[in-house]
């Protein structure tokens, strides 16, 4: 009989012990699935920026231009998407991105008639603290 007793105590121990192992791995799991996501995001924030962060600095005024073709082409693809429009700014006018226009016609148009080739530019972004991604960039006569 004490040994039934022993038993029936030792099996409820190993029962116990699979139990705790089973739910720290259930933990671990949801955490590692929670950290890979953060990754991601990080990433995908860090890819998103990349293509307009190259111009950041002094540029000529070719990269000034094709930074502002950058944006209007980026504007244009994301124009249902009104949080991923990058609003510019050159020479302190601003071009809002307008989610309800493909792009302002003024905006279209005045590049070609104020980046000079010969000149050198400053160009600057804001990040929005939330998502991380680029919401404003600003290119400005050195």
């Amino acid at each position: 009989m004490e040994n039934a007793s022993k038993a029936l105590i030792i099996a409820g121990a190993i029962l116990l012990a699979i139990l705790i192992i089973g739910l720290g791995m259930f933990v671990y799991t949801q955490a590692s699935g929670v950290m890979d996501q953060i990754n991601m995001d990080s990433q995908a924030v860090s890819a998103y920026n990349e293509t307009f962060q190259q111009y950041e600095g002094t540029v000529s005024g070719a990269e000034a231009k094709s930074l502002y073709n950058a944006i209007r082409d980026h504007n244009r693809t994301n124009i249902d998407d009104y949080t991923r429009q990058i609003t510019l700014t050159i020479g302190g006018t601003e071009f809002a991105a307008d989610a309800t226009q493909e792009v302002p016609t003024a905006a279209v148009t005045m590049p070609a008639n104020t980046l000079k080739n010969g000149s050198t530019y400053g160009v600057t972004f804001a990040v929005d603290p939330n998502s991380g991604y680029i919401t404003a960039c600003n290119i400005s006569e050195k």
